[in-house]
């Protein structure tokens, strides 16, 4: 490592880069980009969270009206069997009014 930090100090650096501009207008520049690309990212970060949550609400959403579904289709076929069971009710009373009636005559 020390062979590294020797190497550093006795190879010639570049020389700085001196600005020409003011002290003042070159901060001025900086801040105001810094504060653009610091207010993009907010910007999208607050897009993204709010993706996230109507992402987030819609699949409860889709999941609820899943189950909804499913038991819709569960009543629906206990009420089909219920309504096949009654009428083969009525068509046995009626088989049997119709034998008494027969049977009467």
């Amino acid at each position: 490592m020390e062979a590294t930090v020797l190497d550093v100090e006795t190879t010639p650096s570049a020389a700085p880069k001196n600005y020409t501009s003011r002290p003042g207008a070159l901060i001025w520049c900086f801040r105001k980009s810094r504060d653009l690309w610091k207010s993009k990212y907010q910007d999208l970060k607050a897009t993204v969270k709010g993706y996230k949550n109507r992402i987030a609400d819609l699949t409860k959403s889709r999941e609820q009206w899943r189950v909804k579904a499913e038991q819709a289709g569960e009543r629906l076929s206990a009420l089909e069997a219920e309504v096949a069971g009654l009428r083969a009710e009525l068509v046995a009373q009626e088989l049997k009014k119709k034998r008494t009636r027969e049977a009467s005559c």
